[in-house]
């Protein structure tokens, strides 16, 4: 009657573990589409930038805008797209700046850092309402199993 009762327990006890991890497989990431395309500013291709895509509810996705071209667009891993639904677009597009740090010959002293640190002090190269999603005016649909390309155009 005891071992009967251990098999038993045994046995509940590797199914009770075979379900919790077979439970476990699936999708590791809410699903996702490919993006592409291309952004012009003033009828050119807008020469680079960060592109924003927020979807409400979801975790954003950003790519790159390389020659007027939309690339690299990633939201959990490399280059998988964007959120499936309705996003909402940034686009942040700054000239490059040099970064200078004073050197103050003291190693435990105090850096000092220009107004240019970290590029904070880029001129942006388009609208700067562009760069927030809430204010761009700019969105797009993003659907599972279609082509998602899409255009651009800033003035």
């Amino acid at each position: 009657m005891q071992k009967k009762r251990i098999y038993y327990w045994n046995t509940a006890l590797i199914l009770l573990c075979v379900m919790t991890t077979a439970s476990g497989c699936g999708a590791k990431y809410p699903p996702t589409a490919k993006v592409t395309g291309t952004v012009t500013h003033k009828g050119k291709p807008l020469a680079k930038g960060t592109i924003i895509f927020e979807v409400d509810g979801c975790r954003p996705a950003t790519g790159k805008i390389v020659d007027g071209k939309i690339i690299d667009v990633t939201t959990f891993e490399p280059n998988d797209g964007v959120s499936l639904g309705i996003a909402k677009i940034a686009i942040i597009s700054k000239e490059e700046v040099e970064e200078k740090i004073t050197e103050t010959g003291d190693p435990g002293s105090r850096r000092s850092l220009d107004a240019n640190y970290m590029g904070t002090g880029a001129k942006s190269l388009i609208a700067p309402h562009y760069g927030n999603p809430s204010t761009s005016n700019l969105t797009a649909v993003i659907e599972k199993g279609k082509e998602n390309t899409i255009t651009i155009e800033l003035e």
